[in-house]
């Protein structure tokens, strides 16, 4: 019942421009809470702290706009020049230079509320960019759960990752070909500090660390100290992209007119090595591999290795996983078609170990 009164409290307290947007987070937020089988008192301090933040943010921006006014300047909303009409997402890309302009919003509005960090960036209070106006609902989300520090740098990477897996399941899984596959890869660019997080070596064996997973899409980092390889393999009916982040990738390719039977499919031990014709691939370099073609990986260079993989298909399974940190996971919400940062605290992150 206190979730319908915040609701009607909200339609007169809460600004119009942020009411419908931050209303449907606070009813998934709520709904998540019950499923979760927390006490009514708890999902009523949530829903206070909740409202009490939209309250801030529409106080905000009638301060702004205020003093706006007061300046003798037009609201930044209402300029004698239409504005872009607001479009949903329809397949575009985000580009490099919506990306860093994510980057650059998420960590102004790290320092300052909605209404001023629109207003030190020169935007509009009616947001026309689709990844900006995620980035509001993503940060506005954690805030109203009690996240007190705005993770810039990992909700700019992970609309990046967002914009791949939208190209991926925008078209029959069959239609993909390598080549396209390839491309999108290609286009896609993730700060090496981002990364970073992924990244932990082991003295053994090479290891693989999950970054994100949706049913069609994995994205994992494999780090490999020198000397480390994984033996010729396949991957079945999946395709497999590898960006080099860092270091020297010793690369074979095996065509399945060169196999056949004699090359096992991935997760199979101990792999046979291959020893044909190979290839080097440094930083920023992307390599693709099609369905059913066998390859083999190696760092045979004196410093450490860091590869970016992406799966189109299902993920290996074998020994060479590590657990991803629940602060660092991304779950996919497929209403909004991008990833949000939920804390472990809210009950909604697994462990991602596959």
């Amino acid at each position: 019942m206190f979730v319908e009164i915040v609701e009607n409290a909200a339609k007169v307290l809460v600004l119009e421009v942020i009411r419908d947007e931050a209303l449907g987070d606070f009813w998934e937020i709520d709904n998540q809470l019950k499923q979760d089988g927390r006490s009514r008192l708890w999902r009523l301090i949530q829903s206070l702290r909740y409202f009490c933040a939209l309250i801030k943010a529409s106080g905000m921006i009638l301060i702004e706009e205020a003093w706006t006014r007061w300046q003798g300047q037009p609201p930044a909303d209402c300029t004698t020049e239409p504005l872009q009409a607001t479009e949903d997402y329809e397949g575009n890309t985000l580009t490099t230079e919506e990306f860093h302009q994510v980057k650059q919003y998420c960590a102004t509005r790290r320092l300052y509320g909605l209404g001023l960090s629109r207003k030190l960036l020169g935007l509009p209070q009616n947001l026309s960019s689709y990844w900006l106006r995620q980035a509001d609902r993503v940060i506005d989300q954690s805030l109203a759960q009690g996240q007190k520090v705005i993770d810039a740098e990992a909700i700019a990477n992970s609309f990046m990752l967002s914009s791949l897996i939208r190209q991926v399941e925008s078209v029959p899984p069959h239609s993909v070909d390598v080549q396209t596959f390839h491309h999108w890869v290609e286009q896609i660019t993730l700060d090496e500090s981002f990364l970073d997080r992924y990244v932990l070596f082991d003295e053994q064996f090479y290891k693989r660390q999950l970054v994100c997973r949706t049913w069609s899409l994995v994205v994992y980092v494999i780090s490999w100290m020198p000397g480390q390889e994984v033996g010729v393999h396949h991957h079945g009916l999946a395709l497999d992209a590898i960006q080099v982040i860092r270091g020297e990738m010793t690369h074979w390719f095996v065509p399945p007119d060169h196999w056949e039977e004699n090359v096992p499919f991935e997760g199979f031990e101990p792999a046979r090595r291959y020893e044909g014709p190979s290839e080097i691939y440094r930083a920023g370099d992307v390599v693709a591999i099609d369905r059913r073609h066998g390859h083999q990986i190696a760092n045979r260079s004196d410093q450490p290795l860091v590869t970016l993989h992406f799966r189109f298909g299902h993920p290996p399974e074998d020994k060479h996983w590590r657990s991803t940190n629940d602060t660092e996971m991304f779950v996919w919400n497929q209403t909004e078609g991008c990833f949000d940062l939920i804390p472990p605290n809210m009950g909604r992150c697994t462990p991602s170990r596959l």
